[in-house]
């Protein structure tokens, strides 16, 4: 398994954007649980905790594989110069 980086760090503002295929695919896969967590908790009202919990997990678990697959530290930048974490 390659140690390859999926993201890299926004050049403004905090987080991460996806620089690879990998990384755009791990994004979309979020906003496909994320609208099915949404049209489950608006349409069956019944299963509102299950979808709640689903959107939730999915959302902690893109934060992780973001962060771990990042090149570079995550902090606030503005433009060319970073506020904390690695100056790029």
């Amino acid at each position: 398994m390659t140690n390859r980086f999926w993201f890299k760090p926004k050049r403004f503002g905090y987080g991460a954007t996806p620089s690879t295929w990998e990384g755009w695919a791990i994004v979309a896969a979020y906003v496909v649980v994320l609208v099915g967590g949404i049209v489950g908790i608006t349409v069956r009202t019944e299963s509102f905790a299950f979808h709640a919990a689903t959107i939730v997990v999915a959302t902690v678990a893109l934060f992780v594989v973001t962060m771990q697959k990042t090149d570079g530290a995550w902090g606030w930048n503005a433009g060319g110069k970073q506020i904390a974490g690695k100056k790029e």
